[in-house]
């Protein structure tokens, strides 16, 4: 039999048939598509978010564009109309632009945009002094009632950062003159026309002038002057009177007796800064280490007061005659005296105690002494040596005792005066002192609160005992100047008359009188302005004129005659000239010195000339109505020696006047969500009292 055969069909290839798959391709086919929808739905997504974010940072971008305009457009209607910040009592701000639309550079509409804007005066917080004042923009997209919102804090310019400003450029019907080389320093500026003479004159900062530039040729400008400016108006009086309350708040008001119409030569009361080493580290430059003591003369009293030399003067301006000691009782001079603790030291006798029998018992037993108490590297000195030669000779005129080393004049009220200040004329002890508080010498802790001439004013609330214990003989009547000591004070002193001034800065001071401040002594920083340490800067602001007096401390004293001039000439003050660290400024006429035509032409050198006074040597600015004269080409008075104080215009003295220009302070951004300019003034506080 034959037997059934089975055979797999062949392809024409020789191959068996492949078997199918079924539903494989549209698997993968089905994937693909869901694969590549889904990268297209992201890529719509990504793409949708790009550019909902590009519309938004676009949207922020318009509408910062947009405050930053408006507060340009607020700034600038500031500057041409202060007025605008002038407000009704108890309104914090005004509103000067409301929902208005802004241009964009291509001159079209911003869409969708309005803009408001907010002013008022505010305060600082970042605690600076001075007048703020502060503009809001708010940006508002219509469509979408988004905002945002800029502030701008101005500050207006103050009249400190000039090194010169004056309001016209002649004194006496004569044209004042940049000339022989002057140097000035610091920002120039005049509301005149500025005059340069053929001498030339180097500015080395900005000038400015509201006319035009005489001369200019003969200047050299380090930055290119700015003519035809717009006028720059000095404060009036009553614009000031705010600072009287200022002075208030911290207890520093002035009663003062002479009227503010007085000259400088009627001067009771005095100002004599103090700085002392509260922190004991060895110096008094620290911080909250100012003080001041106030001393009010009796009636009648100025020339004690002013520390005025009694001597006459020739029509030339030379003194004819030497006062008698008992004349100038506030000159004298240094001599070594035993202590009760076995050592000896430096005391001062005024001249006129000279003669006194006391004086003389002292004198004889401290000679007496010598060899045993004085410490041997001083014994062999030549200032040692010719000061205790023999009593007979300080016996004689004020001219022997004034031409002995270490020979100085103070002010009424100094603790070295303390010999004439505890007795009467004739040496008697006033009440409450006994003879032996009043026959000794002085130094700086023979403390009179009330004296022969005058006294000292305690203030009405007394300083934490830790300054009382630090100075146990004046603390009582120390008035603070920083707020480590004075919590309530502003750093305004307030003068009600004229004023006299001295001794050493420390901390930030304003001192306005609407009567006449006049220098009686130097007047310094505890931190010196040449090493540019910002921490000290005094303020000047006088109603009428800042004085530099004609006093024995400040004009050198006449001697007997020596073969090579008619008078010998010395300066009684521990440094020759005078030293003014201050922005000084006069409402009334200018800064200058009093009798700068008279008194001696070969007194002291300066900067190797020898004329009169010596130098004048300023470091600050001076801002005054013209200005004054300080000496003269025949050498009486002063010669300059002027610097600029660039703390000044960093650090000006508290509420120092300005100028009514604003400049840019700082810029803010605040939280646009529930903006409200009326409760985001009221807590911007004004600094006001």
């Amino acid at each position: 039999m034959f037997a059934v055969s089975h055979r797999q069909p062949r392809t024409p290839g020789g191959q068996p048939p492949r078997r199918a798959r079924r539903g494989v391709a549209l698997v993968f086919v089905m994937v693909f598509v869901i694969a590549m929808a889904a990268l297209a739905v992201s890529s719509i997504f990504m793409s949708s978010g790009t550019t909902l974010y590009a519309k938004s940072y676009d949207r922020e971008r318009d509408l910062r564009y947009a405050a930053e305009v408006a507060l340009a457009i607020g700034r600038t209607r500031i500057t041409k109309s202060p007025g605008l910040l002038v407000l009704p009592p108890g309104v914090d701000y005004r509103q000067i632009m409301t929902n208005e639309r802004l241009l964009g550079a291509d001159n079209a509409p911003v869409p969708d945009v309005v803009v408001n804007v907010y002013i008022g005066l505010t305060g600082s917080s970042s605690g600076q002094n001075g007048r703020f004042a502060s503009i809001i923009a708010q940006a508002v997209d219509t469509a979408k009632r988004a905002s945002f919102v800029r502030r701008l804090e101005l500050t207006q310019e103050s009249f400190a950062k000039y090194a010169y400003w004056s309001d016209r450029e002649s004194n006496s019907g004569r044209t004042i003159f940049f000339n022989n080389g002057d140097q000035l320093w610091g920002p120039v500026w005049s509301n005149d026309q500025i005059s340069i003479g053929s001498g030339g004159a180097t500015f080395n900062s900005d000038v400015g002038t509201a006319m035009g530039i005489d001369g200019q040729q003969f200047g050299t400008f380090r930055v290119a002057p700015k003519v035809n400016q717009k006028r720059i108006t000095l404060p009036a009086t009553d614009a000031l009177s705010v600072l009287s309350s200022y002075a208030a708040l911290g207890g520093l008001t002035v009663d003062a007796r002479d009227g503010p119409s007085a000259t400088e030569t009627q001067v009771l009361d005095r100002i004599e800064f103090v700085a002392f080493d509260m922190d004991n580290s060895g110096d008094s430059t620290g911080v909250d280490e100012g003080f001041y003591r106030l001393y009010q003369g009796n009636v009648g009293t100025e020339r004690a007061v002013r520390g005025d030399w009694v001597g006459n003067r020739d029509g030339d301006g030379y003194p004819v005659g030497i006062p008698t000691a008992s004349a100038v009782e506030f000159c004298g001079d240094f001599h070594w005296m035993p202590m009760p603790n076995g050592t000896v030291e430096q005391r001062f006798y005024p001249a006129s105690v000279h003669s006194q029998a006391w004086f003389s018992n002292q004198i004889n037993q401290a000679l007496i002494s010598r060899n045993q108490l004085v410490p041997p590297q001083y014994k062999n000195r030549p200032a040692y040596v010719n000061a205790e030669v023999s009593f007979g000779s300080l016996a004689g005129g004020l001219d022997s005792i004034l031409s002995r080393p270490g020979a100085r004049c103070y002010l009424a009220g100094d603790p070295h005066l303390v010999a004439i200040d505890r007795g009467d004329a004739k040496g008697n002890p006033l009440p409450p002192y006994g003879a032996a508080q009043v026959q000794i010498g002085g130094d700086e802790s023979t403390f009179t609160p009330v004296g022969r001439y005058g006294r000292w004013i305690a203030p009405a609330v007394p300083l934490p005992q830790a300054v009382l214990n630090r100075r146990p003989a004046d603390g009582r009547y120390l008035y603070a100047i920083g707020h480590a000591w004075n919590p309530n004070g502003k750093g305004v002193i307030y003068a009600d008359a004229n004023i006299g001034i001295s001794g050493v800065v420390n901390g930030l001071v304003t001192l306005y009188t609407p009567g006449s401040i006049v220098i009686l002594d130097d007047i310094r920083y505890a931190n010196d302005p040449v090493l540019g340490v910002c921490h000290d800067i005094l303020g000047l602001i006088s109603g009428m004129d800042v004085v530099v007096a004609d006093n024995a401390l400040n004009t050198p004293v006449p001697l007997e005659p020596t073969a090579a001039s008619n008078f010998g000439f010395r300066s009684m003050d521990d440094s020759p000239g005078v030293f003014i660290h201050a922005v000084s400024m006069s409402l009334g006429t200018s800064f200058r010195v009093e009798n700068w035509w008279n008194g001696p032409r070969a007194g002291l050198v300066c900067n190797g000339v020898n004329g009169g006074r010596g130098c004048l040597d300023l470091s600050g600015g001076l801002i005054q109505v013209a200005r004054g004269a300080v000496g003269s080409d025949l050498r009486t008075g002063f010669t300059k020696v002027y610097t600029y104080d660039r703390c000044a215009v960093r650090n000006p003295p508290p509420y120092f006047p300005t100028t009514g220009r604003f400049i840019d302070n700082r810029y803010l951004e605040l939280d646009p969500v529930g903006f409200n300019p009326g409760t985001y003034f009221r807590t911007l506080i004004p600094n006001t009292p």
